[in-house]
This record gives C-alpha cells, structure tokens and sequence, in this order.
C-alpha cells in the first residue's frame, strides 16, 4: 500500500460495493462504529473516507447520523470497462 492514506482503500471499498450493487441505491451504509470495527480503523478516518464519498456525490447524511448511497450513484462511478 506504500503511504497511501487507509481512509482511501475505504472509499475504494465502498465505491466498488456501490458499483457492484452490494450497496444500493437509498441503501444505509453500516454506522461508523460498524465501519470501524469491520475496518479497524479509528473514527477519524472513517470521518475522512465519508467526506471524499459525499463529495464524489456517492453518498448523502452526516457523520453521526445515518449515511445513505445516493439515489442515482452510477452517474458519479467512473464507467466500466474504460
């Protein structure tokens, strides 16, 4: 992984359950402490990952709240297959 910051690999990680499906449209992801466990990882970075998937429009809600996978996430996923 050399210096990339973990908070990344999650992003990749739920990005890749969105595409797949795993996570649906609406769908709640799990709430931070379940990321945290799942992850091991602190809630700061938790934190992080949450704010690069809301700004990718991947997800909407708040940290502390319930965070939702937006109602059309396929038009922010890069396409498939180049």
């Amino acid at each position: 992984m050399g210096n990339r910051p973990s908070y990344l690999d999650i992003v990749d990680d739920i990005r890749r359950q969105i595409s797949t499906g795993r996570l649906a449209p609406g769908a709640a992801l799990p709430t931070s402490r379940e990321l945290c466990e799942s992850y091991q990882v602190s809630r700061q970075t938790i934190g992080s990952a949450m704010i690069v998937l809301r700004t990718q429009g991947l997800v909407v809600g708040q940290q502390g709240r319930a965070v939702y996978v937006t109602a059309d996430p396929k038009r922010h996923l890069p396409a498939v297959g180049g």
